[in-house]
């Protein structure tokens, strides 16, 4: 019998590969069984980074429409129940995942109707900055330098020379990159942080409906297509990136350059928040939710939680180098490796609405 996940992953082809973090994703035919923490750990070796690897030349232009990278991004007030810098998102019911037809949204199906508890979530993604706050209080391990995900059926030479590449693009230790997401933390550091602010991960069931809205519009930010004003997906800069650091050309989601091959400062996209005023929900990174992976069925849910075993978590939201439209919908999912610290994903939290 072919797992349905290998299937999945003949069907979507182009997607596991030019994502590159996904390479390592749980169902994309890797190893029957999961790799445990131990063997998932990196070799020191195999990860660093060369002196003379190629590393974006597009990170920070001077005539860039977005905020200057040292720039913090800004504060927001605390306001009703929510924490400092964090939105309420109002619960209610909506059809989470997808019945589309489309093969990079075969993890979505079928679409059922949940039910979440109302939620407040952070308005951007974590900065390096704020990571580093946790790391200094010493209730966070510093996020990775380098880029790492388990091998699977990946060959040897292929692998390396990806992790290779990609590792420049790790946030931490580049002082131009502080209002950037942090990236290259497991999900276990993304825990840890959350708990560090008094809150979570949020769950995969929360973050959709946080995406989507209570409206039902196809896009966090309304109906309108993706364009570089909206998310941080890939465009010139991340193509030309790719084709000089020889990796595979999948095409651009639209045609134009914000100047970034990589992340952007968070919110440089305000055209693309959600109804909630939440910012980069797609593109940028993806985003660790608190889930397991597990296959959708057709039943009501009322703040589903995922299953209690396994090590494949969800993430969610696209990452810069994303090269079509259907990854920006929210109702896209993928899982990952929990012991994985790449390039492509960071985090944002939720938050127990305060209730005196």
């Amino acid at each position: 019998m072919i797992d349905p996940h290998l299937r999945l992953a003949r069907a979507t082809g182009a997607l596991v590969l030019s994502l590159g973090l996904l390479a390592c994703d749980k169902g994309e035919g890797t190893k029957d069984e999961p790799e445990s923490a131990e063997a998932a750990k990196p070799d020191a070796e195999a990860t660093k980074t060369p002196a003379d690897a190629k590393t974006p030349d597009a990170k920070t232009p001077t005539d860039a429409k977005t905020p200057d990278a040292k720039t913090e991004p800004a504060k927001t007030e605390p306001a009703g129940p929510c924490p400092e810098g964090a939105a309420l998102v109002e619960g209610g019911k909506f059809f989470m995942g997808s019945d589309s037809e489309d093969p990079i949204l075969a993890r979505a199906r079928p679409a059922h109707q949940v039910e979440v508890d109302p939620v407040c979530m952070d308005v951007h993604e974590i900065t390096v900055a704020e990571y580093k706050t946790c790391v200094g209080a010493g209730d966070c391990q510093p996020a990775f330098r380098e880029s790492w995900w388990p091998q699977g059926k990946t060959d040897e030479q292929t692998w390396m020379h990806d992790k290779t590449v990609h590792s420049p693009m790790c946030n931490d230790g580049h002082t131009d990159r502080l209002n950037h997401p942090v990236n290259c933390v497991t999900w276990a550091q993304a825990q840890a942080y959350c708990e560090h602010k008094g809150g979570r991960l949020p769950t995969e069931a929360e973050w959709e409906y946080a995406a989507r809205g209570s409206d039902g519009r196809v896009y966090p930010w309304g109906d309108e297509v993706p364009d570089p004003e909206r998310a941080n997906a890939c465009d010139l800069s991340c193509q030309k990136w790719r084709n000089d650091n020889e990796l595979p050309d999948y095409g651009v989601m639209f045609d134009a350059d914000d100047g970034y091959a990589g992340t952007a400062p968070v919110g440089s996209y305000p055209k693309g928040r959600t109804q909630a005023g939440l910012e980069d929900m797609v593109g940028n990174v993806f985003e660790w939710t608190s889930d397991r992976y597990y296959e959708y069925g057709k039943e009501f849910q009322k703040n589903p939680h995922g299953p209690q075993e396994g090590d494949a978590r969800v993430i969610r939201g696209g990452a810069f180098n994303s090269f079509k439209s259907t990854f920006a919908d929210p109702a896209f999912r993928h899982s990952m490796d929990e012991t994985a610290y790449t390039h492509g994903i960071g985090f944002r939290c939720a938050y127990e609405p305060d209730a005196s």
